[in-house]
């Protein structure tokens, strides 16, 4: 603030389609599956105090981050207005976006706020993925859609790294592949972060008695596109 009172001009970057600054996982996470209450909430940035004054702005249009078309086309069409431009990839193949459906996953809403299954699978695929020699070599991150999630499977993978130590250089400060370790991060903390794969571990879906809640943490509060 005492820069911006003090110079003659001021340019702010950012993209107010983006996760702002939030406070949600700084509180106790027993209130994360439910709908939270008012105090948790994303935090006010400069970018979206300076929009709402009417101050001019300009959209920087060039999208240069996926190498896959089908990793910006939905965000471009529901949220920039198709105004991005994008490079086309000399891979044509349809690999940017994989779904894999776990039919007998259920999501322990009652007790734990985990999907056990969906987080054994998740991390069974990675393992097999960093101990094969003959498997291309990729850089990887985890994703998650709950802090619950995001324990369990980091307490998996230490159980893994426990078993087989040689995943250990995979996950230090010198891996193998472009100085990036695996990261297991959830959706509040992951902004900005880029791997050759990511995966993504939903979490929420039926329970034991096949009921799927409409209630997904922090993506049913107010900016929960952003996420």
């Amino acid at each position: 603030i005492g820069a911006i009172a003090r110079g003659r001009q001021l340019i702010v970057v950012g993209d107010p389609k983006q996760l702002p600054p939030t406070n949600f996982f700084n509180s106790a996470s027993d209130v994360e599956d439910s709908l939270a209450p008012e105090e948790f909430k994303d935090l006010e940035s400069i970018l979206d105090e300076l929009m709402t004054h009417g101050l001019r702005h300009k959209r920087l249009q060039w999208h240069y981050r996926s190498r896959h078309e089908g990793l910006i086309a939905f965000s471009n069409r529901q949220y920039y207005e198709n105004e991005l431009l994008t490079f086309p990839s000399a891979e044509t193949t349809l690999g940017g976006v994989r779904f894999k459906h776990l039919p007998e996953a259920r999501y322990d809403k009652g007790k734990s706020r985990t999907n056990r299954v969906e987080a054994d699978a998740l991390v069974k695929e990675l393992i097999v993925r960093l101990r094969n020699p003959d498997a291309p070599r990729y850089s990887y991150g985890i994703v998650t859609f709950s802090l619950s999630q995001q324990q369990l499977i980091e307490n998996l993978l230490d159980e893994e790294r426990r078993k087989f130590p040689d995943l250990e250089i995979h996950f230090g400060d010198e891996p193998p592949v472009e100085s990036e370790p695996v990261f297991v991060k959830n959706l509040e903390n992951v902004q900005g972060d880029e791997r050759d794969v990511i995966f993504f571990s939903i979490c929420y879906g039926a329970d034991e008695t096949g009921r799927i809640s409409m209630n997904f943490g922090p993506l049913n509060r107010d900016g929960g596109e952003r996420r």
